[in-house]
């Protein structure tokens, strides 16, 4: 058996998929990478430990278009790992947001099926923008922010504090 080069590999896969689809697919596995380049720990295998169904499985057995398929696969995995839509407040919030009927039950894999059926019937490029992008990921990173409002209260309250003594003389 010959062995294909990679380019030859991108080629057929480009052809079958689409361009925007691997290229997709491609910076969510990078996205994926944890240190060194390793992949990150599967949310997937623990959660077939606990017998539940998953984002990723229930999105690989909706019924869609190819194209579509990549970006879908990419939030059921950042689903999965609690990357998008993290909490249940944030589906609500979704849910309302894009007038889906909210899921009975206050628990993320309730939400499963509803959401990712809502995704499945999406527009291909309205999909692909919401994987692209990072909203609906919860809370970004405030101990920065939170750091510099405490430095400048503190330093805020020495200025005061220093206007406030006596003149030395």
């Amino acid at each position: 058996m010959k062995v294909r080069p990679l380019a030859d590999e991108l080629r057929l896969l480009v052809s079958r998929h689409g361009f925007k689809a691997v290229n997709l697919e491609l910076r969510m596995l990078k996205a994926e990478q944890g240190p060194a380049g390793q992949p990150a720990r599967s949310v997937q295998a623990r959660d077939k430990r606990n017998g539940r169904v998953d984002a990723t499985e229930y999105a690989q057995k909706l019924d869609m278009d190819a194209d579509k398929r990549p970006a879908v696969s990419a939030l059921a995995e950042r689903f999965d790992a609690k990357r998008f839509l993290p909490t249940c407040a944030e589906i609500s919030n979704f849910c309302a947001i894009y007038d889906i009927d909210p899921p009975a039950s206050k628990s993320r894999a309730a939400a499963i099926p509803r959401l990712f059926k809502f995704f499945a019937a999406m527009d291909t490029k309205d999909v692909e923008r919401l994987a692209a992008s990072n909203a609906y990921s919860g809370p970004s990173e405030l101990g920065p922010l939170a750091d510099a409002i405490r430095r400048h209260g503190r330093a805020a309250r020495n200025r005061a504090a220093e206007s406030a003594r006596p003149p030395a003389g």
